[in-house]
């Protein structure tokens, strides 16, 4: 007896027993057309690898230059936005226009974060005060406007020459904060 129930049980099954009859169309009716090349899956992206000579860059901080960085060559590095610097010089301005001048043998610039990292024999010289810090690492951040340098440095002044395990520096408020341990020799200075 067929009644209601039964016929939907009828129609997968008609659909089971037909299925080598729409099997073909329907497949040809899915297939992608143009074809699949599975090279496709493997190419590679563009990459911007170069190298250039004589590099200057100059950052911009509430509409004062604040930093001039000029390089004997810079390329690319294996991070986007990231170049790698040999023979940096590099000119750093305070709010008032004072000039530190910053060299080291490399370097690498972030153009995203606007940082500068220097590294081996890097020296400082703050013509205005008459100062000089070497180190082998530091870090400039044109953002915040801070020079960190985590690994032993030398500060050399008139009459005075500070040894610490590292520095922090705020170039707004001229502030240093030199930690480990910290030698310091002062010449000049006569007891009260």
């Amino acid at each position: 007896m067929i009644n209601q129930r039964n016929i939907i049980w009828l129609v997968p099954l008609l659909f089971i027993i037909t299925f080598p009859a729409w099997r073909l169309p329907l497949a040809a009716f899915l297939t992608p057309r143009g074809g699949y090349d599975p090279a496709y899956a493997n190419i590679k992206k563009d990459v911007h690898n170069f190298t250039m000579d004589k590099v200057k860059i100059q950052q911009i901080h509430n509409g004062k230059k604040s930093a001039e960085i000029r390089a004997e060559n810079a390329r690319t590095a294996d991070k986007p936005d990231e170049y790698i610097l040999t023979k940096v010089n590099t000119n750093v301005f305070d709010k008032e226009g004072n000039l530190t001048n910053i060299i080291a043998d490399k370097g690498i610039y972030n153009a995203i974060s606007r940082q500068l990292t220097l590294m081996e024999n890097v020296i400082v010289q703050k013509t205005k005060d008459k100062q000089t810090l070497y180190t082998e690492l530091l870090y400039y951040d044109d953002e915040k406007r801070t020079v960190k340098c985590p690994g032993n440095t030398r500060l050399a002044a008139e009459e005075a020459e500070i040894r610490g395990g590292s520095l922090d520096y705020d170039i707004e408020t001229n502030k240093y904060e030199i930690g480990g341990r910290v030698h310091c020799l002062l010449e000049g200075f006569s007891e009260p």
